[in-house]
């Protein structure tokens, strides 16, 4: 008799491990759906911000002379500044260092710059020193024909400074405030300098010479560099010169709108300082005069935001810190007492140091009965600012 084979007891794991697997897999599915059983998130793992980029270094860092003249912080040794005819060293320097007729009279001219002699010279005894930008920037104006201005031939750069603070733009960026320097009495002005173009410290932007509209004309002897550094007073100045019609029509790069400071004592800062910014070199400007002004608030704060200090601007008076040339140091709101000494007016003179203003207080301001008040020239700076 034939005895059947026994079945392995192992045959039905064929149809259970598979339906174990089922199982356990659709019991997990359901867990998960109802929010009962959750697995261990995972845990996080540490993720270190990136470093923020640092700061550009000041455009000033990298300052250079604006002429082969390398003894600039020697400024009283011979050869360095140029004087004008009167001979006095003084007279090559920035401040209240001049004197000039007005209304058939003398008085104090100040002299927004300073005037550095040649140190080279052809066979007929022509300057021919190279001009160089200071500072990195961008060529904002040129005046190519020498007979249009008491500058001459000139050119203006400007350079970007975010200690100044952030200017907002019209597509919702910002850009830096920026600073000037000038360029003046130059021979000629170098091929491919015009407006827009980018210049590094050191590139040529001309020759030193003698041009000029002043009569008696500027002799070859005496041809120099006038250099200037400071802030533009208003953006809008233009508008108001052409609606007043007049002449010479250089923009916002007249003469009458540039508010300059020490040129050589910027220069011996950064002398000492290397990183230091142009905010922090006006901070350092020792105030000549406090004034309190009544009008809206000035475009010279909304382009340098950094130098208004304290709440918005509020619709009342202004108070203004101004250096010995008229640039404004520092902007607040006038406190009530302030706003109690202006009264009715349109300006008011607060507080003059007269070691500081020097003879510069015949410019826009004057004395009467002890009271310092502004001048015709100063109520037309006043103009401008408020414009």
């Amino acid at each position: 008799m034939r005895v059947p084979a026994r079945k392995s007891p192992l045959r039905h794991l064929v149809w259970i491990v598979p339906l174990l697997a089922l199982d356990f897999f659709l019991f997990r599915w359901l867990a998960l759906r109802q929010g009962g059983c959750r697995l261990p998130s995972p845990a996080p793992v540490a993720v270190e911000a990136p470093e923020p980029p640092p700061p550009p270094p000041p455009v000033w860092q990298r300052l250079t002379a604006p002429t082969p003249q390398q003894n600039l912080l020697n400024p009283d040794e011979p050869g360095v500044l140029q004087p004008t005819g009167s001979g006095r060293l003084e007279s090559a320097k920035f401040g209240s260092t001049r004197t000039g007729l007005r209304g058939g009279r003398l008085v104090a001219v100040f002299h927004e710059g300073v005037d550095i002699a040649a140190t080279q010279r052809d066979r007929k005894g022509v300057a021919t020193d190279p001009v160089y930008a200071v500072a990195a920037g961008r060529v904002a104006f040129v005046n190519s024909v020498g007979g249009r201005s008491t500058y001459g031939k000139y050119v203006v750069v400007e350079h970007p400074d975010p200690s100044l603070g952030l200017v907002p733009k019209r597509d919702g960026s910002a850009e830096p405030a920026t600073a000037y320097t000038l360029y003046a009495h130059l021979a000629d002005v170098r091929f491919g300098i015009r407006p827009g173009h980018a210049v590094a410290p050191g590139d040529e932007i001309g020759t030193l010479g003698n041009t000029s509209s002043t009569q008696p004309p500027i002799p070859h002897s005496r041809s120099h560099l006038h250099w200037e550094v400071g802030l533009l007073l208003n953006a809008r100045y233009e508008v108001k010169h052409r609606a007043e019609k007049l002449s010479p029509d250089f923009g916002n790069y007249h003469g009458h709108n540039l508010f300059a400071i020490d040129p050589l004592d910027f220069h011996a800062a950064h002398a000492r300082d290397p990183g230091l910014t142009m905010a922090a070199y006006l901070a350092s400007v020792p105030p000549a005069c406090d004034v309190a002004l009544r009008g809206k608030f000035p475009d010279f704060f909304r382009r340098f935001p950094a130098l208004w200090h304290g709440a918005p601007h509020d619709g009342g008076p202004l108070f203004l810190k101004l250096s010995e040339s008229g640039l404004p140091l520092a902007g607040r709101n006038a406190t009530a007492a302030e706003t109690a000494r202006l009264g009715n007016r349109r300006q008011a003179v607060l507080r003059v140091d007269p070691a500081v203003l020097g003879r510069n207080g015949r410019r826009f301001f004057a004395q009467s009965g002890g009271d310092w008040q502004f001048t015709a020239e100063g109520r037309k700076w006043a103009d401008i600012l408020l414009y």
